[in-house]
């Protein structure tokens, strides 16, 4: 009998599946996270050659806002506010960033609102936790 190649072996499970074992995964603003992550993505991606610096500083800024989201969903205390203080400031970077693609006309007003309105409902929903935080 042959033995099983690597092939044949299950298939992780994807990133969107993320086991519940995780303290972020129980989070709204884990969720309000990754789809403005998604969508203001999709919106950078599109950004004219020559806006490189817009480009990076909004996928990073997303990106961010996202990543200690989730790092302080897995604190308490002090450090849990300041990491997600930071996610909210980077969310409110993120928001100025798609503001001036507006600005700049190199992009849907429309699309840029959408996240910008997921970023201001990220915001909220981080000061919040960081009142229940001590802070």
């Amino acid at each position: 009998m042959r033995p099983k190649s690597e092939s044949s072996k299950p298939a992780a499970a994807a990133p969107a599946e993320t086991v519940a074992v995780f303290a972020h995964t129980s989070l709204d603003a884990h969720r309000i996270a990754l789809e403005a992550l998604t969508r203001g993505d999709a919106i950078a991606r599109r950004l004219p050659r020559g806006y490189g610096p817009l480009r990076d500083q909004l996928s990073r800024a997303l990106q961010s806002a996202y990543l200690q989201t989730g790092e302080g969903a897995a604190k308490s205390g002090a450090e849990r506010r300041v990491r997600l203080s930071s996610a909210r400031a980077e969310a409110g970077e993120a928001a100025a960033a798609l503001e001036a693609v507006v600005a700049l006309g190199l992009g849907s007003r429309s699309e840029a609102h959408a996240v910008i309105v997921l970023l201001s409902r990220l915001c909220a929903t981080l000061t919040g936790l960081c009142k229940k935080a001590g802070g």
